[in-house]
């Protein structure tokens, strides 16, 4: 773990996100990028081409010193915090905020993008959905999204992980396994939840479980709920966990406004910082 990307908009919700990107990077040992992407909408009319250009021009200065004057305030939350000698390096970049991350994560090569995430609600979540969801489907690296009500306790030392007990899974949780050893030995709880009460998870899960025979900290669990978010919401708050992990996928349009992503849905409603893990990076 080299880098981390951290993708801001000024607003308090990054901020809260802003210190477990400074958690992670001083256990990791990585470098903190800092970034903000900014869009120039199109102006048409009668407007002569230079005078484009000088609103162009000015534009892009305001933004470069509003992200200036921004920097001084990261570093006084990270200094707060205790996380002044974290290495980070800033960049200002223009475009979707969308494609804008997912550009710099792919040039700068980064192993973790956190960010923050604003809870939603609805018809809004489907047809708007949010920067941080579609990242956390499309990205080129896992993405931590950190809700706004969460609050770093200083330490990560209980991880879940939701599982189905499909074969690809396996290949997530060694993935977290190998995210949970930069910790100090966390428990790691998998969760099923089982909302269609079948008696079979019972032996899916003893034959998931053989393959992990021998890791410590590792517990397996079956939650009978009516829905997988009450499940999710009611052990992750009784258990005070720190991360919860998921496996995402890519999805087309017409998936995504009828059947999107449940990692991308529980982000905005749990208050547990959400590991989402692309089933691409584990091909």
């Amino acid at each position: 773990m080299r880098k981390i990307l951290f993708p801001t908009d000024f607003s308090p919700v990054a901020d809260n996100a802003y210190v477990y990107a400074l958690a992670l990077a001083r256990r990791m040992g990585a470098t903190l990028i800092t970034m903000h992407a900014y869009q120039i909408e199109q102006i048409r009319g009668a407007a002569l081409p230079n005078t484009l250009a000088e609103i162009y021009e000015s534009i892009q200065w305001e933004e470069f010193e509003n992200y200036k004057d921004y920097v001084p305030h990261l570093r006084r939350i990270a200094e707060e915090h205790g996380f002044g000698e974290v290495p980070q390096y800033h960049v200002l970049i223009q475009g979707r905020p969308l494609e804008a991350i997912i550009s710099v994560a792919s040039e700068e090569g980064v192993d973790l993008i956190v960010m923050g995430t604003k809870g939603a609600s609805g018809l809004k979540e489907v047809v708007f959905g949010s920067v941080t969801g579609e990242v956390m489907e499309n990205a080129p690296a896992p993405v931590l999204a950190v809700p706004e009500e969460a609050h770093f306790d200083g330490k990560f030392d209980r991880i879940a992980v939701t599982t189905e007990f499909a074969a690809e899974e396996k290949k997530a949780l060694y993935k977290v396994l190998e995210f949970a050893a930069w910790f100090d030995n966390p428990a790691i709880s998998v969760i099923h939840v089982d909302v269609g009460h079948v008696e079979s998870i019972a032996h899916r899960m003893e034959a998931f479980k053989k393959e992990f025979e021998g890791k410590p900290g590792l517990e397996f669990v079956v939650i009978d709920a009516t829905t997988i978010e009450k499940g999710l919401q009611s052990y992750l708050e009784a258990h005070k966990v720190d991360i919860l992990c998921m496996l995402t996928h890519k999805r087309g349009v017409l998936e995504e406004l009828f059947n999107y992503s449940i990692a991308k849905k529980m982000s905005y409603h749990l208050t547990t910082p959400i590991l989402a893990i692309q089933a691409e990076l584990l091909q």
